[in-house]
């Protein structure tokens, strides 16, 4: 099996800067892509994200909450508590199209969540020859012809497209695969590359917020533009709703 997670998007040449006429008019409530949070780039969160999603069992993921054995855990399950950054669950196509998602997150960490995207990994058997080259193309080949964003935090929009400026891709990063992973490989130490579209929020008010977004991907079989072979293997619709509870 692939580890190219199913919510993945747009292009294969991928880097770190960004539309500077975009993220000048970029909204208050994120971090622009180019930015370095907390003296950490951008890019390096989006590998810290990935090193701890994957380390999470899948049937602790709720992408798998209808398989036997599912239990759920908080948000910040596995987590570094110390970090002033939260990584929100990933609750996308495996639940449906419509999904809803509960986090308590606390008042004074910043949120950052995968909105598509992908990870490509040398446990992957399908990653030959095992090189960097293998995992950017791997990554890459399905992050094509993504749907509009439609990004929404308490009914403000918010800046984040599906532009190729916006999206990132991590350095090669160290991670370790649990029991029972995602993609049900070796459990162990792996390497694998990133990329994708992330929200990155900025710590928000003690109270309610609810972040909404729409994704998706065309394919051949709604998209006659898309030549075969493109694309991903069925188009579908993304719609997903986080209740944030900050306290």
């Amino acid at each position: 099996m692939t580890s190219v997670c199913m919510a993945l998007v747009a292009s294969l040449v991928i880097t770190t800067t960004v539309n500077f006429v975009r993220g000048a008019n970029w909204d208050p409530y994120s971090f622009p892509v180019n930015s370095s949070p907390y003296g950490i780039p951008y890019k390096d969160w989006s590998a810290k994200y990935w090193e701890w999603r994957v380390s999470v069992p899948k049937l602790n993921t709720p992408n798998y909450q209808d398989a036997p054995g599912y239990k759920a855990v908080e948000c910040s399950y596995l987590q570094n508590q110390s970090s002033p950054v939260m990584f929100l669950p990933y609750v996308g196509k495996e639940r449906g199209t419509l999904t809803t998602a509960s986090c308590n997150i606390p008042h004074s960490k910043a949120i950052f969540i995968q909105i598509d995207g992908g990870l490509a990994d040398y446990s992957d058997p399908t990653v030959q020859p095992k090189t960097l080259d293998t995992l950017v193309n791997q990554v890459s080949k399905s992050n094509v012809y993504p749907n509009p964003f439609d990004i929404t935090l308490d009914g403000h929009p918010l800046s984040l497209t599906n532009d190729e400026a916006f999206k990132v891709q991590s350095d090669l990063f160290n991670f370790t695969l649990p029991p029972n992973n995602l993609w049900d490989e070796p459990a162990g130490p792996d390497k694998g590359i990133g990329q994708g579209w992330y929200l990155f929020l900025k710590p928000l008010s003690p109270g309610v917020h609810v972040l909404h977004y729409t994704t998706g991907y065309r394919s051949t079989s709604n998209d006659p533009t898309i030549p075969p072979g493109q694309g991903n293997n069925a188009a579908y619709i993304q719609d997903v709703t986080y209740r944030l509870i900050v306290k």
